[in-house]
């Protein structure tokens, strides 16, 4: 396989685009809530339609850029290191999902909460499908890495392509439908995470008004494309947003004051992520319909879905088995990895 950088541990522009990505999908889920309580959002609800090219291309574009060292350890040290935490916070707030919505009610559920949960181990179907998708992507990355790069992107870019165009049999079920469809762009920030990092490195100032151009010109451009190829358009179009996103996020990460705020989300996306929408649900069908304006509504719901659950780390990220895999488990995991590799990947010796 041909070389592939490995990013630093840290990159804050990448941070900052996931964070910027963390607060969409927690707007989106305000927006669809408030919608299913009978509020009439106009604009808010159009927008929240047309950032579905942003948001989860974006956030799996980043989570790919940061395994490129996972990919390339061994099973044992990805297994350690990505997928038990990944198995066990999903199967967890999957759980506490089911108990909380058997109280709380959730209109946007195909499914009942327990049921979900029976079925979540083979069946994603709710917002926590990010963390059943991340645990495919890291798989099937593993499984690929040795083949030449351009015919995982390409194999990648035709299934995302199909599933796009509604060819990829889902039996109905939405989520495995994203999933079929965001792969590509995980895959691109493992294996372009170089490229990536190129653009992020070399962005100027000057580049910031074609790049907040691209993303409603790209979508304006999308509208046009006959029905045929819908499909092909809507990957072309994210990958357009994902590229003007980066280059927004690099210029924004130099203004360290203003940036902070959003690299401080993108590190703890974990915590806002399985929390925010209990959260939200519960409050929504407290606000009467129409009681306060939609666009301070939004706000509000938005902001608290996101300070919450940093709040809520705060306080309980060092706890072992929260946000986190208990530590006895953590430990074992390592020391079994250990006993399995003992010598450390090549990136990390």
């Amino acid at each position: 396989m041909p070389e592939t950088a490995i990013p630093s541990p840290r990159l804050a522009w990448a941070d900052l685009a996931r964070g910027g990505a963390m607060i969409l999908v927690v707007y989106a889920h305000a927006v669809q809530l408030l919608d299913a309580y009978g509020w009439r959002l106009g604009l808010f609800d159009t927008a929240n339609v047309y950032l579905t090219a942003v948001r989860m291309p974006l956030f799996f574009l980043i989570s790919g850029t940061f395994a490129v060292r996972a990919v390339r350890r061994s099973w044992p040290q990805l297994f350690a290191s990505r997928l038990a935490l990944l198995i066990y916070m999903y199967l967890l707030w999957m759980l506490v999902r089911a108990i909380w919505f058997s109280f709380v009610p959730w209109p946007l559920a195909d499914l009942s909460p327990w049921v979900a949960l029976l079925v979540a181990p083979v069946w994603p179907t709710n917002g926590l499908w990010f963390l059943f998708a991340l645990i495919a992507y890291l798989v099937l990355a593993k499984a690929t890495v040795r083949l030449p790069v351009w015919v995982t992107l390409a194999a990648f870019a035709v299934v995302s392509v199909l599933a796009a165009s509604d060819l990829v049999p889902t039996g109905g079920n939405w989520t495995w439908k994203s999933i079929a469809m965001y792969g590509f762009f995980f895959v691109l920030g493992v294996h372009g995470s170089k490229l990536w990092q190129g653009i992020a490195e070399r962005s100027k100032l000057a580049w910031a008004p074609l790049a907040l151009f691209a993303i409603p010109g790209g979508m304006a451009l999308f509208t046009l494309f006959p029905d045929a190829l819908q499909g092909v358009a809507r990957i072309a179009l994210s990958t357009v947003c994902v590229a003007a996103c980066v280059v927004v996020a690099s210029i924004v990460s130099r203004w360290r004051a203003f940036a902070r705020p959003f690299v401080f989300v993108g590190r703890r996306t974990i915590a806002i992520y399985v929390v925010h929408a209990m959260l939200l649900a519960a409050v929504v069908p407290l606000i009467p319909e129409g009681s306060v304006p939609a666009a301070l509504v939004i706000a509000l719901l938005t902001a608290f879905g996101v300070v919450v659950p940093l709040v809520l780390y705060r306080w309980l990220g060092p706890v072992g088995g929260v946000f986190n895999l208990p530590h006895p488990a953590k430990r074992a995991l390592d020391r079994w990895a250990g006993r399995r590799d003992p010598q450390p990947a090549a990136e990390e010796a």
